[in-house]
C-alpha cells in the first residue's frame, strides 16, 4: 500500500508491506515464528534535517489483554514518557510480532506516522498516516502457521485516530495530540 501526505509545501509517501515471517531467522526471530506477519513501513518525505523528524505511534488490541487499544512501544523504550515507537529522521516502522494464544485470535495493531510542528509546542502530536494490519488465527485444530492468516492492510482515517486520543493524553499526560483531520488518504 502507498499512501502520500503532505505538510505545508513538503511532500511524503509511506511504501507499507505485511507479509508472513517466511524467513524468522533473517529478521530477528526465532522459528516458531513463522507464518506470524512482519510489518515494514518505509517514509519517503522531501522535508530535510530536523523537518523530517517524524515518530510512529503504534497501538496493538491484544486479545490477552483486558482493554482496548494500548500502546506497543519497542521493548527498549517500555519506560519512555514518549508516546513513539520509533522515531527520527524519515523513520521506518518495523514489527514482528510473536503472540501465539491458545484458540481463535484476532490481532490487531493501529500504526500512525506522526509530526511535532516545526516551529510551535514540540510536544505536539499530530497524525500524518494511519493504516491497521495484524493476523487471525484459527482454533487449534490446525497446527503451526496454517492456522495464522495475515490480515489486508487498511488505511485508517480521522475518527479512529480520535478514538486514541483519550487514551494517549491519559498515558502520557506531557504531551499533546492533535486531531485526526490531517490524515492522509491513500493512493
Amino acid at each position: 500500500m502507498e499512501i502520500r501526505f503532505d505538510v505545508g509545501d513538503e511532500h511524503g509517501r509511506v511504501l507499507v508491506e505485511v507479509v508472513p515471517n517466511v524467513d524468522p531467522m533473517a529478521v530477528g526471530k526465532s522459528e516458531r515464528d513463522r507464518g506470524m506477519p512482519v510489518c515494514t513501513a518505509s517514509v519517503e518525505f522531501s522535508a530535510r534535517g530536523y523537518r523530517s523528524l517524524l515518530g510512529w505511534v503504534q497501538l496493538v488490541r491484544d486479545p490477552g489483554a483486558a482493554a482496548g487499544f494500548e500502546i506497543d512501544p519497542f521493548d527498549l523504550f517500555a519506560d519512555s514518557s514518549a508516546p513513539f515507537a520509533w522515531y527520527g529522521f524519515r523513520p521506518t516502522l518495523f514489527d514482528a510480532p510473536s503472540r501465539w494464544r491458545s484458540g481463535v485470535v484476532q490481532w490487531q495493531a493501529h500504526s500512525f506516522l506522526t509530526i511535532g510542528p516545526w516551529d510551535g509546542d514540540r510536544r505536539l502530536v499530530v497524525p500524518l498516516v494511519g493504516f491497521a494490519w495484524g493476523y487471525k488465527q484459527d482454533a487449534e485444530d490446525r497446527t503451526g502457521p496454517d492456522r495464522l492468516r495475515v490480515s489486508p492492510v487498511r488505511l485508517l482515517g480521522p475518527a479512529d485516530w480520535d478514538g486514541h486520543r483519550g487514551y494517549l493524553t491519559e498515558r502520557y499526560p506531557t504531551w499533546r495530540f492533535g486531531d485526526g483531520g490531517p490524515l492522509a488518504a491513500q493512493s
